[in-house]
């Protein structure tokens, strides 16, 4: 495939990521191993998810769109967590330092499988955070995702755990210190 651009979406042009295209990129990478489509992955749990967050402070959504044909490519979306905010279901303890500032959560990171292998995704991770005023970032990760090694090989660190919903699997919470 070619080469990706970024656009950025604030406010009510973020609920683009509730659209059938959005969706539908979602289902596919998450109907992959480790995540089998669980309950937690379904489009229908998605798209009530991301209803609430869209509404939330601070989120925003960052496409990646094939430069050629402009067809989604994947996207990046997250929103501020405030201060004393964490991720919630059963979770493990925040560090204080990152617990006690706000940080960007990044809530997901979706890549369509014919994009992978040429930079895109960890440009789309980058470019999502780099803007953003926080001095962290934070997102959840299964651990048994081929993303889990990317992730730490481009500076994140597991702090812990979140199972964030009953019938969710243990996921890992990693940090990026951005100051």
């Amino acid at each position: 495939m070619g080469d990706v651009e970024f656009v950025r979406y604030h406010g009510e042009e973020a609920a683009k990521a509730l659209s059938d295209e959005y969706a539908n990129a979602y289902s596919v990478i998450y109907s992959e191993p480790p995540y089998h489509g669980g309950p937690l992955f379904s489009r229908d749990r998605f798209i009530e998810r991301t209803r609430a967050q869209v509404e939330q402070a601070g989120f925003e959504l960052l496409a990646a769109l094939d430069a050629g044909t402009g067809a989604l490519a994947g996207f990046s979306f997250g929103l501020t967590f405030g201060e004393e905010r964490w991720w919630g279901g059963e979770v493990s303890e925040a560090p204080a330092g990152v617990k006690a500032v706000p940080d960007v959560a990044v809530i997901e990171l979706v890549l369509l499988p014919a994009y992978r292998g040429h930079g895109h995704g960890k440009r789309l991770l980058a470019e999502f955070v780099a803007p953003r005023p926080e001095p962290y970032a934070t997102l959840l990760s299964h651990p048994d995702a081929p993303a889990h090694a990317m992730y730490e090989h481009w500076g994140w660190n597991v702090v812990g755990t979140c199972r964030p919903a009953p019938d969710a699997p243990v996921m890992d919470v990693m940090v990026l210190d951005r100051r």
